[in-house]
């Protein structure tokens, strides 16, 4: 079958998830431009209240984020936006968004372990009586709640759902086929943002890029069997809720 032989409902579904795919390349395109830009000012003003850094490192990631999610989903009305983007959350969801999320911890530590020799879950010391309260409550809120649903929306709902779409139309792959690309290229889209926007030693650099890789390729595979990406936005809060529970100042 040839292009030409797609009717214009397929026409139609195509260009719609090009142009998402489009939205979510400029969106991250931003978010690294943005943030080597803002992580530069930051360390030329000592003089930045701690809260406000952490507030502005994290809006930085997450403005072009929702930007692009934004974009996508316009005109679609409520139904249709969490429809194209598989946002719904059933009680299943959670069972399966809290083992992986474990199971995806246990593995991260593992990787550690083998490249710098700690599972990195050790809690950190404190200098001074440690970071204000402020600072503390911001992170949690960020790490814990706030980047698992924008991250989530942004990689599983809108990157790897309009891949799939883009790649599942009848001159490429099968369903089942353009789910899998979509699953893996989004994960290592994932874990290169993760590695481009943080500041990390060679070994740090090594751990981050393998520990997100198979982080996205669980919740990825997750949301592409049910569906909807509840359970990965579960994982995902399990993932970092454990982290930061693990690490809280001592």
């Amino acid at each position: 079958m040839t292009r030409r032989d797609l009717d214009p409902a397929e026409h139609v579904r195509e260009r719609s998830a090009a142009w998402d795919v489009l939205y979510a390349a400029l969106a991250l395109a931003a978010v690294v431009i943005a943030s080597d830009v803002v992580g530069d000012l930051l360390l030329r003003s000592p003089g930045v209240p701690p809260l406000v850094s952490v507030v502005v490192s994290y809006l930085v990631i997450w403005v072009p984020l929702l930007a692009a999610v934004v974009f996508a989903t316009l005109g679609l009305g409520r139904a249709g936006a969490l429809r194209r983007l598989g946002l719904r959350l059933r009680p299943l969801d959670l069972l399966w968004g809290v083992g992986i999320g474990l199971i995806a911890r246990v593995l991260d530590a593992v990787v550690n372990l083998v490249v710098v020799g700690s599972t990195g879950l050790e809690p950190v010391p404190t200098i001074d009586g440690g970071p204000a309260a402020g600072v503390l409550v911001a992170t949690v809120l960020a790490r814990v709640l706030l980047a698992p649903v924008v991250e989530e929306v942004f990689f599983r709902g809108l990157l790897q759902r309009s891949t799939a779409r883009l790649l599942s139309t009848p001159t490429r792959l099968d369903a089942r086929g353009a789910a899998v690309m979509a699953v893996i290229t989004t994960s290592l889209v994932f874990a290169l943002l993760h590695a481009l926007v943080g500041s990390f030693s060679p070994a740090g650099l090594l751990v981050t890029l393998v520990s997100t890789t198979i982080f996205g390729l669980l919740v990825g595979t997750l949301a592409a069997r049910t569906g909807r990406i509840g359970g990965a936005v579960i994982a995902h809060v399990a993932f970092n809720g454990l982290a930061v529970a693990a690490t809280w100042p001592v």
